[in-house]
């Protein structure tokens, strides 16, 4: 969205009493789809509705009549993670963690877990700040999950 669309916007802080932000960019987007339908010239709409051409072309390409959340936005998460850690390593790190650092003993930094998951060898070993990572994502769960239980 862009500064040309802001100033159109009816939601909470334009004073209209609309159920809800997403509800008003929804009706825009359904207006300025049916406008186009219409016939209206697309340089009029931008015009009229003080919008920007690749804003309504975006929306013109995602129209789609038997689909009615077609209007909704969506998510701009990638769909998959090819650099993410595999679980498997990760469960390793972990292991490792829990091995060398039993509890009540000082805990083990990432680079002595690194060093031993050099020793046994394996496909790639992550860097250290990756193990650092790891190890403080698992910690917050364990730590979590001990004060719901």
């Amino acid at each position: 969205m862009t500064w040309r669309t802001n100033d159109n916007i009816e939601g909470p802080n334009r004073g209209a009493q609309t159920a809800s932000p997403l509800d008003a960019l929804e009706q825009r987007r359904q207006e300025a789809i049916q406008r186009y339908l219409d016939g209206d010239p697309i340089e009029q709409i931008c015009r009229d509705m003080r919008c920007s051409k690749s804003w309504l072309y975006k929306w013109k390409n995602r129209y789609q009549v038997t689909e009615p959340d077609w209007a909704r936005p969506r998510s701009r998460r990638p769909m998959t993670t090819p650099s993410k850690t595999p679980a498997a390593i990760e469960a390793q790190i972990v292991r490792l963690w829990q091995t060398l650092s039993p509890p009540g003993s000082p805990t083990r930094s990432a680079r002595m877990i690194r060093d031993q998951l050099a020793q046994y060898g394996g496909a790639s070993i992550p860097s250290i700040r990756t193990i650092y990572r790891i190890l403080n994502r698992h910690t917050k769960e364990v730590n979590t999950n001990t004060f719901t239980s």
